[in-house]
């Protein structure tokens, strides 16, 4: 390994160390040192887990390629960014999960072929866009049009700069967007949808949004779908979906959820996992 990556590598940690002692220092602030000392053994946990090093493996393997993404098309997508640094407010950060990072593309693409839905009339939307990653993957489907919301002034205006540069042979839709808005509060489009998720709130912010997405179909019956995709485990957020009662779960693997409004379907119990393999 080469002095440039071993200093890169230290300079990612320290970074990340940071954050998560600011994190943590202030949750023992806003709700005790309980909370504060419960999300450090959860981080403790996670560090020293097999699963973990393996993560880390990947992580290391998926930056060559995000910066070989950006150098192709001249856009911005790549690296991780504390969301207190793009100006977001510490306490709406920790509803963020506090950081930024960009999909992966084999798991964005392997997620949405995943889905086995004909797309041509469902607009995309992604909550939490960032720096409009998953925006650019989707233009190589042919989305009715595709939306990202995001909440950060500074990652909204690099999705915007990305939007505006970024050319592809492959692309099939070229109706993109960004709005700077806070998913609480947006209003999702009265059309056919696909709500892209990755791994973007807190459960309890996650809930509402899914509430305020079927508030909407209430209002306007359509087809809703809602992808949820975490490039660990979709376990770390699939009792959120299991607990809402307007949501049938169609499909479900380690990376990627699927599920659809239903609010007039009887649900007995909760729907069971449909396991692809690994």
């Amino acid at each position: 390994m080469s002095i440039q990556r071993i200093s890169e590598w230290l300079s990612h940690a320290a970074r990340q160390l940071h954050r998560e002692l600011a994190g943590i220092t202030e949750l023992a602030r806003t709700e005790g040192p309980r909370s504060a000392a419960e999300r450090m053994a959860e981080t403790l946990a996670w560090r020293l887990s097999p699963a973990r090093r393996s993560f880390a493996r990947r992580l290391e393997h998926e930056r060559v390629l995000e910066r070989e993404f950006d150098e192709r098309f001249g856009v911005d997508t790549w690296g991780e960014s504390s969301l207190t640094e793009v100006g977001v407010p510490a306490n709406k950060a920790r509803e963020g999960n506090g950081i930024y990072r960009g999909i992966w593309a084999d798991v964005f693409h392997e997620a949405l072929r995943g889905t086995g839905l004909p797309v041509d009339d469902l607009t995309f939307v992604d909550y939490g866009a960032g720096k409009g990653k998953a925006l650019l993957l989707a233009s190589a489907y042919p989305f009715r049009r595709i939306v990202g919301v995001e909440f950060a002034p500074g990652l909204c205006e690099v999705a915007r700069r990305n939007l505006a540069v970024f050319h592809s042979p492959t692309q099939r839709c070229f109706s993109l967007g960004v709005e700077g808005a806070d998913a609480l509060e947006w209003e999702p489009p009265a059309e056919p949808l696909l709500c892209f998720f990755f791994n973007p709130f807190s459960d309890e912010v996650m809930e509402r949004v899914i509430a305020r997405i079927t508030e909407s179909w209430y209002r306007i019956p359509r087809d809703i779908y809602l992808l949820y995709v975490n490039i660990r485990n979709t376990d770390e957020q699939a009792r959120v979906f299991d607990r809402c009662p307007e949501l049938t779960l169609l499909r479900r693997d380690r990376h990627a959820l699927l599920a659809k409004v239903t609010p007039h379907v009887v649900h007995e119990c909760p729907a069971a996992p449909f396991l692809t393999p690994e």
